[in-house]
Formats: structure tokens, sequence, C-alpha cells
């Protein structure tokens, strides 16, 4: 082995570690209306997060590493009604918009307006997506 080649070895291994090794929260709330309901089915090629039904105000959320292939989806059907039956499919997470978009901490926000993504780097709510019918 070359001169210095063991410590791009280490290096290399260490970086690998750390990817493996981290985890990633997605965070949904519901902010729709104080006085609707919103139902939420969340699910990933091998994790069925079953169907959840938010109160204004409440949250769910989970954790989970990201696959070594980089292709870690968690895709969202949700729902609410108004004077008609709101819905919306999303992805809730996709590895290679959100890795270096939210990082480790996904947040979603459902308003009555449309849906918000946290941005981390601005420290602020982007709108991504209304309603539709």
């Amino acid at each position: 082995m070359a001169a210095g080649g063991g410590s791009i070895a280490v290096a290399m291994a260490a970086m690998l570690i750390c990817v493996a090794s981290g985890k990633i929260t997605v965070q949904i709330t519901n902010l729709i209306r104080y006085d609707k309901v919103m139902v939420i089915d969340c699910r990933s090629s091998e994790d069925d997060l079953g169907q959840h039904t938010l109160l204004y105000g409440q949250s769910m959320e989970w954790r989970f590493k990201p696959n070594f292939s980089k292709t870690t989806l968690y895709y969202c059907n949700a729902m609410w009604e108004a004077d008609v039956r709101l819905k919306i499919h999303f992805h809730a997470y996709e590895y290679m918009r959100d890795n270096y978009g939210c990082g480790s901490d996904c947040r979603w926000l459902f308003t009555v307006n449309g849906v918000y993504a946290y941005n981390s780097k601005h420290d602020s709510w982007d709108f991504r997506f209304p309603w539709y019918v």
C-alpha cells in the first residue's frame, strides 16, 4: 500500500459509518383548521406506517435510516373534508431531494391553503403544493 493510502481508507470507512448510522426524522403536522381532522397514510417499499387521524395541532413522526443505495422514498396520501373532500399525494421523504434539503429533520405543515415544508437553511416554511379535489 502506498504511503497515505491507509489514511484514505480510514477516512472513507469513517464517512460510510457516519452515513450508515444517520437517522432521519419526518414530522407531519395538521394545522388545517381547529374543527378539521386530517387522515394520512404513509409508506415506503419496506414499511407501511398505517393510517393516522390527526386532530388540529397534532403531528405524526417516524425515524428511519436511508438505504445504502440512496433510493429511500416515503410517500403519503392525505385528505380532509371541507365542502368537498380534498386530498393530496406527496413524497414525504425522497433521498435525492431531502438529503441536502432538510437533512435529518424533515418537517411538513398542512394548512387550509396547502402544504409547506421546513427549509432549515433559511429557517422558513416554503409552500410546496395546494390541495386538490
